[in-house]
């Protein structure tokens, strides 16, 4: 693949992002990425299952071509209206109880899943961040931590990541907090609740998580152990 893209428009915490002026993008990890035939494998899988996914056009060592997708992220949405709060969290919840009915093949599952029961494809990093609104519909990309397991894991770490999201303002810890019960909601109290301490678990041991948010997720996780849930 070529050594000059085209322009950068995205750098995130591990791939920057080209815009190829063909209508398609190069995401471009800065470091060797093993997985990344099985994060294409994985979104060709559930864009079969008429999930709303970028279509993958190749992959070639550290670099993914696929469609380049236009509209605002559903932060700058909410940023731009925060009063549709509750409909935006509700929206996230619907995408992500879609997701959960889409079976995991036996080719995404760990060695260590549970296969006596069916699992579900898990994006396990669905948040405003990671949801473009087209004009066509939402649409969900970064699909770099996706697996298969549990669907209620998929709702925990979201509204974990959700809720240890670093803020600057009162009225944006306001709203941060009125998304996040709303999301838990509309996704189902229990099946989040019952996966809160193995999410904020994954995110201590996530490397990406940044300081401040690994302080909001250590305190979490204390609240979680002692209201009895793990």
């Amino acid at each position: 693949m070529t050594d000059e893209p085209g322009p950068l428009i995205a750098s995130g915490r591990a791939a920057d992002v080209y815009d190829l002026g063909d209508g398609t993008v190069l995401r471009r990890y800065r470091t060797a990425h093993p997985d990344l035939e099985l994060e294409a494998r994985i979104m060709r899988h559930v864009a079969d299952q008429g999930f709303p996914v970028p279509a993958v056009h190749d992959v070639d060592g550290t670099d993914l071509i696929m469609d380049r997708i236009e509209g605002d992220t559903m932060l700058d949405r909410l940023s731009a209206a925060p009063w549709k709060v509750m409909s935006y969290a509700r929206l996230l919840a619907r995408l992500q109880q879609r997701l959960a009915r889409i079976e995991a093949p036996t080719w995404m599952l760990a060695e260590a899943a549970d296969r006596s029961h069916p699992q579900s494809v898990l994006h396990l990093d669905m948040h405003p961040m990671n949801v473009i609104m087209s004009p066509d519909g939402p649409v969900v990309i970064d699909w770099t931590n996706a697996a298969g397991g549990p669907p209620g894991f998929d709702g925990a770490l979201t509204y974990v990541e959700v809720t240890t999201y670093a803020t600057e303002t009162p009225v944006e810890r306001i709203g941060q907090r009125i998304f996040a019960e709303s999301f838990r909601r509309h996704r189902g109290r229990r099946a989040v609740d019952a996966y809160l301490g193995a999410a904020c678990d994954h995110r201590l041991a996530d490397p990406g998580t940044l300081p401040d948010e690994r302080i909001a997720v250590a305190a979490l996780r204390k609240k979680v152990a002692g209201r009895g849930r793990t």
